[in-house]
């Protein structure tokens, strides 16, 4: 131990605190957020925003937190010893909390070394020095993240690069939806025939085109798939979904030819110069980076009351994090996933002499969160995620699993009454008959028990997440044929190209649908944990399709109720006339049931709510919506607290003040009311 003068104490003090605050603080959430790109591509962040962000995280912070732990006297010096104690224990949480000892405290373990690492730091020389040596970090951080990093170099690279434009042969109007988490099993029964009376937009489009029934995806998540779609390339990992990146595009070749109205929602493979887009997030960047530093940097007794990322988009960062991108971006960018839907049907409109449109809409529709009914009102949410979720995954109860199913069937339907809407608006528009409509998805969702992730292609996921729909009208092709060939999104654009008479200026990795049959015995698709080839028959959506029909019998999402209990709905139950059971009830939003707006944008109904008594998970509930039940449902227990949910057919709800009653159904058939609690 030396004396030091006070000028080099203060130094030594800013120069630690500027390499602890760094590295433990700020450069953890930096590196996280430059390495998923995805997450300013979904907000259109400006290259200003990400240069700042980088600034302020990797310079700013450490400089602030140095400045006020220099300052000179007794203040400062006790200061300085608590920021090096709070930022050395932030550095030592990132690893202590990785041993695998599941009794081990790791919150204090961490903070007694950032203790004795200040105690040390103040006592000898050794580290002191060390700490002159680390102080250029914060620069050095900087410059990694925009040289080093998917999100440094989309902010370095000074705008995309176009693509090569070519004039078509055939100048055909294009429109194309592509649909968010959409199974092709969704769509089918068990027989692999399309439910046209469930939904009658893809019906129509099926009677004047080809439904390709084997469809699927070549890559699991958003940020891969789309691409493909719009390229016709299986995609590079190393890419994000960026014009810059892939310069080569269904955009940019039709850039000349053709005027585009293009609404991206998670890409933007359109270039600024191209299409004017979405324009940027509303929210403010740094309320996402601090949900994002508290999952990092705190312990997860104090992180898991943040909102959620996990469960989501991709794979964001490492396995200790997944950021919900698509959560996130609903709630925070736009706020309601049908905006764009309602946006692009504006802009469908009888073309100008001369003028061949392309029309483009990626809709997260039917992406979860399910909170929308088959007219595209909402019913409100009280969840951070659907009961019966483990997720990113689902847990064990496969009737939790069935009504999740329900009411991801529900907003299947939404998305086939968007369908309609928008082959509407081309049929006014005049451009129906002769256009290449294209209607496809990314990649659909597993929603059944003990799945590992939901979204994740795995030879248990196959039918549910690499089978997607396809649907292609377009001068060439044959009206009201269901085409079984192995297809692959890599081949809508060579198709598009083909129906347009051009000779695309890159390879492609798919080939044009008009062509002969590509022979594919088998498919390989890429998911999160390595290459998955299964078979080219499409038995694996069939099985889905099959297992959804013993779930559903009569095809109809509504009809849902738990094995074993009598279908009762629609029964009129004089409520006035029940005994009371054992136990309480504390219906979810109750006063909502008591403003009902029949022409309103919110429709109640799911019904949710708390018991309170001797409830197990395995009694059955009927839900009474104006003395007629609207649904029988089960309990169920999570975070020890029994619970029900419930969808009601918004037909129930016949008045403005409704009445919702809860009854239990009890093993000799009769009903015993739920007081309300009190």
């Amino acid at each position: 131990m030396t004396s030091r003068s006070g000028t080099t104490d203060r130094f030594d003090r800013f120069a630690a605190l500027l390499a602890l605050t760094s590295l433990g603080v700020t450069w953890p959430v930096l590196d996280l957020l430059g390495r998923n790109a995805a997450f300013f591509v979904a907000r259109r962040s400006p290259t200003w925003e990400i240069i700042g962000l980088g600034l302020l995280l990797a310079i700013g912070i450490p400089l602030v937190a140095a400045l006020l732990g220099s300052l000179p006297g007794l203040v400062g010096r006790a200061l300085g010893f608590v920021l090096i104690a709070v930022t050395a224990s932030s550095l030592a949480l990132l690893y202590v909390r990785r041993i695998p000892i599941e009794w081990l405290p790791t919150t204090a373990v961490a903070a007694v070394i950032g203790l004795v690492v200040a105690w040390i730091f103040h006592s000898f020389d050794t580290p002191r020095m060390l700490a002159r040596y680390l102080s250029p970090a914060p620069l050095v951080l900087f410059l990694l993240f925009l040289f080093a990093t998917p999100a440094g170099a989309m902010a370095s690279s000074g705008g995309a690069e176009l693509g090569s434009s070519v004039q078509p042969d055939r100048l055909v109007p294009v429109v194309m939806v592509v649909f968010d988490e959409l199974p092709a099993a969704s769509l089918m029964d068990g027989d692999g025939n399309l439910r046209t009376d469930r939904y009658p937009g893809f019906a129509r489009l099926a009677a004047d085109g080809v439904w390709f029934r084997n469809a699927v995806t070549v890559e699991e998540s958003t940020e891969h798939s789309v691409p493909a779609i719009l390229t016709g390339v299986t995609p590079d990992h190393s890419l994000i979904p960026f014009a810059s990146q892939y310069p080569n595009n269904l955009f940019t070749l039709l850039q000349d030819s053709h005027e585009l109205t293009v609404y991206e929602t998670i890409t933007q493979l359109c270039p600024p110069a191209v299409c004017e887009g979405l324009g940027t997030s509303q929210t403010p960047l740094l309320r996402d980076v601090g949900v994002v530093a508290g999952h990092v940097l705190l312990p997860e007794n104090l992180s898991s009351d943040l909102p959620q990322i996990d469960a989501g988009w991709g794979d964001f960062g490492a396995a200790t994090t997944e950021f919900d991108l698509i959560s996130e971006f609903r709630e925070n960018f736009e706020a309601d996933p049908r905006t764009p839907i309602r946006t692009i049907l504006d802009d469908i409109r009888a073309p100008t002499a001369g003028e061949v449109p392309l029309y483009y809409v990626h809709a997260l529709i039917p992406h979860h969160p399910w909170q929308f009914l088959a007219d595209g009102r909402r019913y409100p949410l009280d969840e951070e995620r659907a009961p019966g979720s483990d997720s990113p995954g689902w847990g064990p109860d496969e009737f939790l699993s069935q009504q999740a199913v329900q009411r991801h069937l529900i907003q299947v339907e939404y998305a086939d009454t968007v369908l309609g809407q928008i082959l509407d608006a081309a049929d006014r528009a005049g451009i129906y008959d002769d256009a290449i409509i294209l209607v496809v998805s990314d990649h659909g969702i597993a929603v059944k028990p003990e799945v590992e992730h939901q979204r994740r292609i795995s030879e248990n996921t196959i039918g549910e997440v690499a089978a997607i729909p396809l649907f292609v009208k377009a001068p060439g092709l044959s009206a009201g044929v269901v085409d079984d060939r192995r297809v692959h999104t890599t081949d809508i654009l060579p198709t598009i190209a083909d129906v347009l008479g051009i000779t695309l200026p890159w390879e492609t990795d798919g080939v044009s649908l008009l062509g002969p049959d590509p022979q594919r015995a088998e498919s390989t698709t890429r998911g999160h944990d390595g290459d998955i080839t299964y078979g080219g028959d499409g038995a694996e959506a069939l099985d889905v399709a099959g297992r959804l029909d013993r779930w559903f019998p009569t095809g109809d999402p509504w009809d849902l109720v738990p094995p074993g209990a009598p279908d009762l709905v629609g029964e009129p139950i004089d409520v006035a006339a029940l005994a009371s059971g054992d136990g309480t009830v504390d219906i979810e939003l109750r006063d909502i049931y008591t403003g009902v707006l029949q022409d309103g944008d919110v429709m109640p109904s799911r019904v949710t709510g708390l018991l309170q008594g001797d409830f197990d998970g395995s009694e059955i509930l009927v839900v009474i919506v104006n003395d007629v039940v609207g649904a029988v449902t089960r309990t169920f227990v999570e975070q020890d607290r029994p619970q029900f949910q419930a969808m009601v057919h918004p037909a129930y709800f016949t008045k403005q003040n409704n009445s919702v009653d809860i009854a239990q159904l009890l093993p000799d058939g009769s009903l015993r009311l739920l007081e309300p609690r009190r």
